[in-house]
């Protein structure tokens, strides 16, 4: 029985030339390949517990890019989302990476650093998988959390009361609140123990990072 490539690929772009084209330079290279022409079959169709990661077109006929990474994100997604445009800019750039896309490629595609940046990405989930399991889907939540939400997270997890919170922070308690129960949506996570373990990955993979960094 053959075996099925170690690597899979989603490429979700509105371009059936282009998801063509793309998919048999993936295969050509040894990855498995998962093409969707829209966010709403991708984000129904796709397995999230596969190893690769995916291309995604900034702007898809039916929603943003922006907008399908962060709804995968929330449904589990935890491989690297690359993203992909004819469209960007360096705004659009800044804002997908803060969301957690592992980077940027404009069209028209580069074959050879599409696939160095396929194959980096593949590789990294590869080894998060390896090191934290599905752990890193709490990663991935931890991202999709703006600034101020991060704050609030750590000193909740610090055992921190709404109105602590809002006195070190110099908010009203009502804001506090309001952040709160947007990160507690983000995260899933609403009690003191489940805060805890999200905040033990994302210590977990700051660390990891500072250590490669360091060695490089």
């Amino acid at each position: 029985m053959q075996q099925e490539p170690p690597f899979v690929v989603a490429i979700v772009d509105d371009d059936a030339g282009f998801r063509d084209a793309i998919g048999w330079l993936l295969k050509a290279n040894g990855y498995g390949v998962r093409g969707y022409a829209d966010a709403p079959s991708f984000l129904a169709g796709h397995d999230p517990t596969v190893i690769g990661c995916v291309l995604l077109d900034l702007r898809l006929d039916d929603s943003c890019g922006i907008d399908t990474l962060v709804e995968a994100r929330l449904r589990g997604l935890d491989a690297p989302v690359l993203m992909i445009s004819g469209h960007g800019d360096i705004p659009t750039a800044v804002k997908a990476v803060k969301l957690g896309a592992a980077g940027f490629i404009e069209k028209p595609v580069d074959n050879e650093l599409l696939l160095r940046s396929v194959a980096d990405a593949c590789h990294l989930h590869l080894e998060l998988r390896s090191r934290y399991g599905m752990a890193t889907e709490a990663i991935g939540r931890y991202q999709l959390l703006t600034a101020r939400e991060k704050q609030i997270f750590w000193l909740l997890v610090e055992g921190r009361s709404t109105k602590e919170c809002a006195t070190t922070l110099g908010l009203s308690a009502r804001t506090v609140e309001i952040h709160r129960s947007h990160l507690g949506d983000k995260l899933r996570a609403w009690t003191p123990s489940e805060r805890l373990r999200i905040a033990w990955h994302a210590k977990a993979l700051a660390c990891h990072q500072t250590a490669d960094t360091g060695s490089t």
